[in-house]
């Protein structure tokens, strides 16, 4: 009787611990999961922001090319054609004018006006959110509309771009992106590889939920914000708690109740370990992220430096050969006591070693690694007066022309002083290489002061960019120079560099004329 007393006590123990570990484990086990999905998350959230903000980042580019009216009437069917090539999600490109539409001389399909009053009050009333006063325009210019029904199963997403002409809001490019179309390409070439869903205000906009997954799975739901528009990212997991499978196993199978006890136990610690890692390889990889532009920036600069070092070893060589020529002569004047020749000889060794020494600092300055925001005002001059330091002689080496025109009264520049050398230095090595078999090698830099900013102008007489390659050349790692010669960086982390100064940089090129590059640059 007592036995069986025991046996029910033990077993009901053994059942009572079984239940509280089995209880434990799932919850580890759920918390792993979620941790599992909150990563997939973020890369689902990198992987479609990088690519809206990429595309508009194209069309920002072709839309701030049109600097009037007239020039939007001429390339309005040029460059939309050109969007439409360049990127297959474009499913079309339409014009919202804020003026007299009659100004704009654009195809009737492409247009989007009425002259009813109460259409165009529908139209403004459905675009309520798009600011009309420049003045509230927010930092990324880019503005969102609600999603759209193309036809059955799938919809389309509006991107909509303000169009300034002197500093007035005229107009609104509104580009639809085919969602669908995009995210089924990322889940083809194996960018995007767990069941997810999106859905905005509880209506669904993209679902790729296998036709066996169990509505019920584990899934967790996340904000993903696209400039100003959130949708909630659903993310299933196919793997599913063992809650009930373990509760069960216990009770069943008693016996085993110690040695279970220790694997639970084990795994247990595993899920806790795993987890540890996981948060680990989550903080490593946003320190990486954080750190990134840093690193790409800091090696743009070495590489830079690798392909002026020719010049910089030939401007330290002409005072080395200097003091060469006077340790001689005043070895020579020593032996026939003539001390005051020797007096000479050493001050004019000290001049070169200070020559020396100046080049030196100059070359180690704009080596030097930077933090991003190491921002303060620097005077505008001597940030000339470094660049052509570190660059002529590479010039004069390759034959090429460098002429100026830099007042020098320029006013003070609040900067990052290395990152703006960086800048120019890439531009002037990029302008140096384009005239290599020009006819005339001849590089021209202007500088000028224009409604409180600074315009650096750098052009060449080289043999211009392919107008269809054009918008391509600030996309990293794309380069026109020979394998070995170049690292598709420059203008890249260029276009970062400026950008993040408030500033921008735009080119403008003539196939067989030459290339010109502008960056500007607000001032104090």
């Amino acid at each position: 009787m007592k036995s069986n007393i025991y046996s029910i006590f033990v077993f009901v123990i053994g059942l009572c611990f079984a239940y509280l570990i089995s209880f434990q484990l799932t919850q580890k086990e759920k918390q792993f999961q979620h941790q599992n999905l909150k990563i997939e998350s973020q890369a689902i959230k990198h992987n479609l922001q990088i690519k809206l903000q990429g595309d508009a980042a194209q069309i920002l580019l072709t839309i701030n090319r049109w600097r009037n009216i007239d020039d939007i009437n001429q390339y309005w069917l040029s460059d939309t054609d050109k969007l439409k090539k360049i990127n297959p999600f474009i499913e079309g490109i339409k014009f919202f004018p804020l003026t007299d539409y009659k100004k704009f001389k654009l195809p009737s399909n492409d247009i989007i006006n009425s002259e009813l009053e109460s259409d165009r009050k529908r139209q403004l009333r459905n675009r309520s959110h798009l600011p009309l006063d420049a003045e509230k325009l927010n930092s990324s210019h880019v503005y969102s509309g609600r999603m759209n029904h193309t036809y059955a199963t799938q919809k389309t997403f509006n991107l909509q771009f303000p169009v300034l002409i002197e500093s007035k809001i005229v107009a609104y490019v509104e580009v639809s992106m085919n969602i669908d179309k995009l995210l089924r390409h990322k889940i083809d070439t194996f960018q995007i590889t767990k069941p997810f869903s999106l859905s905005e205000d509880g209506m669904t906009i993209f679902s790729s939920l296998p036709k066996n997954m169990h509505i019920d799975d584990i899934f967790d739901k996340f904000d993903l914000t696209i400039y100003d528009r959130t949708w909630k990212l659903t993310i299933w997991s196919s793997i599913t708690p063992r809650d009930k499978e373990l509760f069960l196993i216990f009770t069943v199978l008693i016996s085993f109740l110690a040695a279970l006890t220790v694997k639970l136990l084990s795994l247990y610690y595993l899920m806790q370990n795993n987890i540890k890692e996981k948060e680990e390889e989550l903080k490593r990889i946003d320190d990486e992220f954080k750190h990134s532009e840093a690193k790409l920036i800091q090696s743009n600069k070495l590489a830079s430096l690798g392909e002026i070092a020719a010049g910089v070893a030939h401007e330290i060589n002409q005072p080395l050969q200097v003091i060469c020529i006077h340790t001689e002569m005043c070895q020579n004047n020593l032996l026939h006591e003539n001390y005051h020749l020797v007096e000479k000889s050493f001050k004019a060794i000290v001049n070169q070693v200070d020559r020396i020494e100046k080049i030196v600092k100059q070359v180690g300055s704009f080596g030097r690694d930077t933090e991003l925001d190491n921002y303060k005002e620097e005077k505008t001059s001597s940030i000339f007066d470094n660049v052509m330091a570190i660059i002529i002689n590479q010039y004069k080496q390759d034959g090429v022309e460098l002429r100026q025109v830099i007042p020098p009264s320029l006013p003070a520049l609040f900067c990052n002083k290395i990152q703006i050398e960086q800048v120019l230095i890439n531009l002037l090595i990029n302008a140096k290489d384009s005239v290599e078999t020009s006819r005339n090698k001849i590089v021209f830099m202007k500088a000028h002061v224009q409604k409180n900013n600074l315009y650096i102008q750098i052009s060449d007489t080289g043999c211009g960019i392919d107008p269809t390659k054009i918008n391509e050349i600030f996309t990293p790692f794309y380069t026109t120079k020979p394998l070995g010669k170049g690292t598709g960086l420059g203008l890249s982390i260029s276009y970062s560099i400026i950008h993040q100064h408030k500033g921008d940089i735009k080119v403008t090129s003539e196939i067989g004329k030459g290339t010109v590059f502008t960056v500007r640059l607000p001032l104090l």
